[in-house]
């Protein structure tokens, strides 16, 4: 049986590239699927020529071309990224974890019925935190960037997804200002101020997750999740 040889495959690659394929295990996803297409036409007959072949299997993409698949991957690749926040989110409701929440919750109420210095105090406390997620997000665009350059420019889906995330969650971080001004006006002061406190709670153990415990763990999830990167050195 005829196959493909390796400047074929390295097309291959190139090819799902020009099509704006930018995620290395998404190319190899297809790759290996034009691959078995295109060897599957050569059993009938070894003469057809290979441009034509792929065209042909290209085609049966649609218009869109490798958009959809894409597109569906990112999407599982989200809910896999969600799915790793929760479970860390779910710790903060054990034990010991559980009386640093409950402790956050009573600190951040307390201060904000003090009125004017309490606010002054949980105002810094946010700019504080604003600060933190700009940092990190820097700092987690200087790391990704290094990576990708080790390895001659690949980039993963699921690490493209904690960048993109951790940039979403961030935003995060004025919520808890925009539901003050709902909150505020609806509830009673005292109400008020433990929802505030559960919201600035939320966030900032959101933050502490997207930002310090999964980035801890991101090589070994993302050795779990592509194998073949042990080959790579990362």
């Amino acid at each position: 049986m005829k196959n493909l040889s390796v400047e074929q495959i390295e097309r291959l690659y190139e090819f799902t590239r020009q099509h704006y394929v930018e995620y290395y295990d998404v190319q190899t996803e297809l790759v290996d699927h034009l691959a078995s297409a295109i060897e599957k036409h050569w059993q009938e007959d070894p003469d057809q020529d290979f441009e034509t072949l792929l065209q042909k299997e290209f085609k049966k993409f649609g218009i869109f071309g490798f958009t959809d698949v894409v597109a569906e991957r990112e999407q599982a690749m989200q809910k896999r990224y969600f799915q790793l926040v929760k479970k860390e989110a779910l710790e903060f409701l054990k034990l010991p974890k559980v009386f640093i929440v409950a402790f956050l919750v009573w600190l951040f109420s307390f201060l904000l019925l003090q009125k004017e210095i309490g606010f002054v105090i949980v105002g810094s406390i946010l700019v504080l935190e604003i600060i933190y997620v700009f940092y990190s997000l820097i700092k987690f665009h200087k790391a990704s960037a290094h990576k990708k350059k080790e390895r001659g420019g690949k980039t993963y889906l699921l690490e493209k997804m904690f960048m993109n995330m951790g940039r979403g969650v961030g935003g995060f971080v004025i919520s808890p200002w925009q539901w003050y001004w709902v909150a505020e006006k609806t509830l009673p002061y005292q109400y008020f101020a433990v929802v505030f406190a559960l919201l600035i709670t939320f966030s900032f153990i959101l933050h502490y997750i997207v930002f310090k415990i999964l980035p801890a763990k991101k090589e070994e999830i993302l050795l779990k999740a592509y194998p073949e990167m042990k080959l790579e050195k990362v």
